[in-house]
């Protein structure tokens, strides 16, 4: 039960990155980077990138949520992520999606 409520919240993330994605008009040539942040490294990020899509994940499930969103990725076709490489912070809580394009100036 517990790897299938992960996957689901997997699934509802990649739905909310989608919806960033159509509504902020993003082009096939713009990005998106996922990090694995504390608190404070959510905060530092969506103060300098608009738009991110984050999601507060328990600590120990973080990892299996991960592994689950990059396997559902495959199906999002209009979500560009190039580097599949997730940063991981110590102490991470959550896990934020941001594009480097799209710096808040």
């Amino acid at each position: 039960m517990q790897n299938e409520s992960i996957a689901l919240q997997a699934k509802v993330f990649l739905y909310h990155l989608n919806n960033a994605n159509n509504e902020n008009g993003f082009r096939a040539s713009e990005s998106w980077i996922f990090s694995q942040v504390s608190e404070q490294g959510k905060a530092a990020i969506e103060h300098d990138f608009f738009p991110t899509v984050s999601v507060h994940v328990d600590s120990k499930k973080i990892h299996d949520f991960t592994a689950s969103v990059l396997s559902q990725l495959k199906e999002q076709p209009k979500i560009n992520v190039p580097n599949l490489n997730v940063s991981i912070q110590t102490g991470s809580e959550y896990f934020i999606a941001f594009s480097p394009d799209r710096v808040i100036r």
